[in-house]
């Protein structure tokens, strides 16, 4: 009996490595999800007739904890959020936003210097911000909207305090073509368009306390 265990031990062990290497072979195999990756990049706003004296830095843009990281948040009824694991930004969305402002304000000469966001800290007026809202908004079926809400704050630089003299509530919603993801982020893109021209043309307008 145990001479036949030992004979039959060797056809045994093979069985099982081919079944093995089946499995293994099925997992090599097994096509990876690739991700497609996007990026916001707005339309630079119209030039100022007359850029404000001095010189802005676009300070800290925080987004919302629900929609921080890079992938893409799709809202699905009043309470239910899902995310899309196979699309998301190139960039987390809090510098990639806050590059976009400060290329968009240099581009429209709203001051007379726009500082981008981690350089030099010498400015006269810091401008912040907060991203409350960013999402696909798919509530309705068969259709997609791209909703982006922004809260900018404008202060001194140096005048210690910190409290923004001026502020502006900015919200989009835009239909999207289809309810892809490319449809989505172009939506997106039309949306903060929008946005960013506004706040140009509502900076350009306010009148400003003297540096201190």
């Amino acid at each position: 009996m145990n001479r036949l265990s030992d004979l039959a031990r060797p056809a045994l062990l093979a069985v099982c490595a081919t079944l093995a290497l089946a499995g293994a072979g099925c997992s090599f195999t097994r096509p990876t999800p690739v991700k497609a990756m996007f990026l916001l990049d707005p339309t630079p706003p119209a030039a100022a007739a007359r850029p404000q004296n001095g010189t802005l830095r676009v300070g800290a843009l925080t987004v919302a904890a629900p929609f921080r990281d890079r992938t893409f948040v799709q809202r699905e009824t009043d309470t239910r959020y899902a995310n899309d694991y196979y699309d998301e930004f190139v960039t987390p969305p809090a510098p990639m936003i806050a590059e976009a402002v400060s290329r968009a304000l240099s581009h429209a000469h709203v001051f007379a210097h726009v500082a981008a966001p981690g350089t030099s800290p010498q400015a006269d007026y810091v401008l912040d911000g907060f991203v409350s809202d960013l999402y696909a908004d798919h509530r309705t079926q068969g259709a997609c909207k791209a909703v982006i809400a922004v809260s900018f704050y404008l202060s001194q630089a140096d005048s210690g305090s910190g409290v923004p003299f001026w502020s502006g509530d900015y919200r989009r919603e835009t239909a999207c073509r289809d309810e892809s993801s490319a449809a989505y982020v172009d939506a997106l893109n039309s949306s903060f368009s929008e946005i960013i021209a506004k706040l140009a043309a509502d900076l350009a307008a306010i009148k400003l306390p003297p540096p201190p």
